[in-house]
């Protein structure tokens, strides 16, 4: 008992550097993708649509075997999060080689980088959130994913830092690029070095004890697993308030750059100043949730969110929106850590690769549905500020809505989370 105890501790720490480069590596290549596209391969706009439509098509897509093939992703999570995750981090640092293609070679390859990336890292998520559920108890869930939330924020913020200092110092932007790419390429490699490391703890039965295998109920779970009520609950719950917070999705760079007069270094500045309050204020969000429970956290966190489409239309320069952000920051902070809380521990974890998928399929098809009705109104009124004002009054119904139906993550064995 002690050696799986011992093994658990080692996995876990290892998780917490994989969690780490790996947002690192992923920010810094996936985050300037667009970028990279427009400014180094001269892509036209209607090449970004269509590797941003095939990036979030793709990824749910990749949904589609947890729900149909439960079973073998859960007996084969391990595997499948080592070699769908090596060739989703691994696969987006390659982007930089699209430069050595003519024009529509580069394009090509981007697209099917783009599809193989995203599918094997969707995949990757559905068997990497099963295996953590089991990996981290209940009782230990709101300490732990707070202190792994707070790495994150670290880690994505000193991939914006090294990303501003490269094209501060390098004028150069091929060779800028290539700098940042390299730089995701190492994290990356050390990312999955550590994932390599980390073993499955064994799936814990309705007792929080470990079940010995799986292996044996493959005629049991042949068909398409349910998912409970309460995790369907939750499910519609999440779908409605992404639709409200992805109305205004496309808009908020463009109000930076083209309304307010920014600038990329303004976006990634603004960028890390929110995740650095989200490290800060996570803490309070975690001595509430522990204080009132999972429900009332994340109904007021969706509450408070709704102030950051107006603090955006309402700022009078581009400097202004650091100020915002910040605000985000602390508000987005509530919802990372009850969203964590949710996913892994709303279902038994036999249901938990439906749920997951589920989740990622219809909150990635809601998000590309409000963005398209957010960029709808858009160019029927004439006013970017419309699908802010819309996003934000939703925000608060959402917020009522969580507050009066949303079930409570229920731990049996103590009151305190974390």
């Amino acid at each position: 008992m002690t050696g799986t105890s011992n093994d658990a501790e080692r996995s876990k720490r290892y998780f917490q550097f994989e969690t780490t480069s790996y947002n690192f590596s992923v920010n810094l290549s996936s985050g300037l993708a667009n970028a990279f596209a427009l400014r180094v391969l001269n892509l036209d706009i209607l090449d970004i649509g269509i590797l941003t439509s095939t990036r979030i098509f793709t990824y749910a897509l990749s949904q589609l075997p947890g729900v149909f093939f439960a079973s073998y992703i859960k007996r084969n999570r391990k595997l499948l999060w080592s070699i769908g995750g090596a060739l989703n981090r691994i696969g987006l640092s390659m982007s930089i080689l699209s430069v050595l293609l003519p024009y529509p070679y580069n394009f090509e390859y981007l697209l099917g980088l783009t599809t193989l990336t995203q599918f094997a890292g969707g995949i990757a998520g559905v068997a990497a959130g099963d295996l953590l559920g089991d990996l981290v108890s209940l009782e230990e869930a709101a300490g732990f994913w707070a202190r792994i939330n707070k790495l994150n924020y670290v880690a994505i913020a000193s991939s914006m830092l090294t990303g501003t200092l490269v094209f501060l110092t390098i004028r150069n932007l091929l060779e800028a690029y290539t700098v940042v790419y390299l730089a995701s390429l190492v994290a990356a490699v050390f990312s999955t070095a550590m994932l390599l490391s980390i073993r499955d703890p064994g799936h814990r039965n309705d007792g929080n004890g470990i079940a010995p295998s799986l292996n044996n109920s493959r005629s049991k779970n042949s068909r398409v697993p349910s998912i409970s009520n309460s995790a369907s609950k939750y499910l519609a719950l999440q779908l409605v308030f992404s639709y409200s917070v992805n109305i205004p999705a496309p808009f908020w760079d463009y109000l930076v750059l083209n309304v307010l007069g920014g600038n990329e270094v303004v976006i990634l500045f603004k960028n890390m100043t929110g995740l650095m309050v989200k490290f800060f204020t996570i803490d309070f969000w975690k001595k509430r949730l522990n204080l009132r429970g999972s429900r009332r956290t994340m109904s007021l966190g969706m509450a408070t969110t709704s102030l950051v489409p107006v603090a955006y239309i309402t700022v009078p320069n581009s400097w202004m929106t650091v100020l915002a952000e910040a605000y985000s920051g602390f508000a987005w902070s509530s919802l990372d850590l009850t969203g964590a809380l949710y996913t892994f521990y709303i279902t038994p974890s036999e249901e938990r690769p439906v749920f997951i998928s589920l989740l990622n399929l219809s909150s990635n098809l809601i998000a590309s549905a409000a963005s398209f009705t957010g960029s709808v109104i858009a160019g029927l009124t004439g006013l970017v500020y419309a699908p802010f004002m819309i996003s934000s009054v939703l925000r608060v119904i959402s917020s009522g809505v969580a507050y009066r139906f949303a079930p409570e993550v229920v731990n049996n064995n103590s009151n305190k989370l974390g």
